[in-house]
């Protein structure tokens, strides 16, 4: 798309803007063929962004949250400014940096403030690492627009700003040093489900301030496709094996087993490494990317093996010879966890 076109995802759509700073809109995060799942999730932030409303996408540790947010940016042609918060993070990484230069004091915009004054879009990752001195700042840039910088300068919403212009005139406003914030700054934030994940629970208040949305991992069958698309020379069945496996430890059942998320979204480079080496086999790469043997118990191990053992052996149609009637509300992974547990149980009962 070029700006001053328009981009349609169903029945939203978005005029594009010329950016100012072409350098700062992410590129080469688009793909030619994008799963369902991520379409839908660009459509939400896309009208979210349209009633003005920052957002907040949660999900399992991995890059697909904020794949999604830079797709989103290059889709519509979005400046960013993009901060990591830690339990370091301060005010003033978020609003003004001091530099003395030739013995002379100046303060140096960071990306919150660059974002408000210019209109661009704040990704903030890592919510819940944010320390409490840091609350506050964020709370009133997400509600009212507004901040007080150190160099004496004050961000007002444009809403306000406008309206304080029809009384007075802008040398008058820029004499009081008050700085409109454009109306097109948004805050896109990405964080971990807490308390699953270690991390600070957020504060009901800074939660209200967001529209959130749950992204957790591809579905089986786009997850699937993709694989399909990597590794041109391997065997359908192959890949499925993998990912058969992969989606059983990840799936929210399994969390009563008490095994570590597998890294699914290395899955796109295990298969690589099967397409250059077909000859390895599937439980190598496995213990590659997910060495359970070293940090898992013997009951952790018994549970990922007879896991590795199911997804490897049996197919759907094998499951329904165990006795497994296939439901269509059903997940692999749901059927495969109830092998599981079974193995589990009979191995302790023995």
């Amino acid at each position: 798309p070029f700006p001053g076109d328009t981009v349609t995802i169903g029945d939203v759509s978005f005029k594009l803007k010329t950016p100012k700073n072409p350098e700062l809109v992410p590129q080469n995060y688009m793909t030619d063929s994008l799963a369902q799942s991520v379409v839908q999730h660009l459509r939400w932030i896309m009208q979210k962004d349209l009633l003005g409303q920052d957002v907040f996408l949660i999900g399992p540790p991995g890059p697909l949250r904020r794949s999604i947010a830079m797709q989103y940016l290059e889709l519509t042609k979005r400046e960013v400014e993009y901060i990591a918060l830690s339990r370091d993070t301060t005010e003033t990484d978020l609003k003004q940096r001091r530099e003395i230069r030739d013995g002379s004091a100046f303060y140096l915009d960071q990306c919150a403030v660059r974002a408000a004054t210019e209109g661009r879009i704040l990704v903030l990752e890592g919510l819940e690492k944010a320390e409490r001195n840091v609350l506050p700042v964020l709370n009133n840039l997400l509600e009212n627009r507004e901040m007080q910088l150190e160099d004496g300068r004050f961000l007002m919403s444009a809403e306000r700003y406008d309206k304080l212009l029809q009384d007075h005139t802008k040398s008058e406003l820029d004499a009081w040093r008050i700085v409109r914030v454009s109306e097109d700054f948004r805050v896109i934030a990405l964080g971990l489900p807490v308390p699953k994940y270690s991390g600070n629970p957020l504060d009901p208040p800074l939660r209200s301030r967001f529209q959130a949305r749950d992204i957790y991992h591809l579905p089986f069958k786009d997850h699937l496709q993709l694989l399909y698309s990597i590794g041109s020379n391997i065997s359908a069945e192959r890949i499925s094996q993998i990912l058969s496996f992969a989606t059983t430890l990840c799936s929210q059942e399994s969390s009563t087993l008490g095994l570590p998320d597998f890294p699914l979204d290395s899955l796109s480079a295990a298969v690589q490494i099967l397409d250059s080496f077909p000859t390895m086999s599937v439980q190598h790469v496995i213990d590659r990317l997910y060495p359970y043997n070293v940090f898992l118990g013997k009951e952790g191990r018994t549970a990922v093996k007879d896991a590795l053992k199911v997804s490897i052996a049996y197919s759907y149609q094998a499951l329904i010879v165990l006795g497994y009637s296939i439901h269509p509300f059903k997940t692999l992974a749901q059927y495969l966890l109830s092998f599981i547990f079974e193995c589990v149980v009979g191995d302790i009962a023995n």
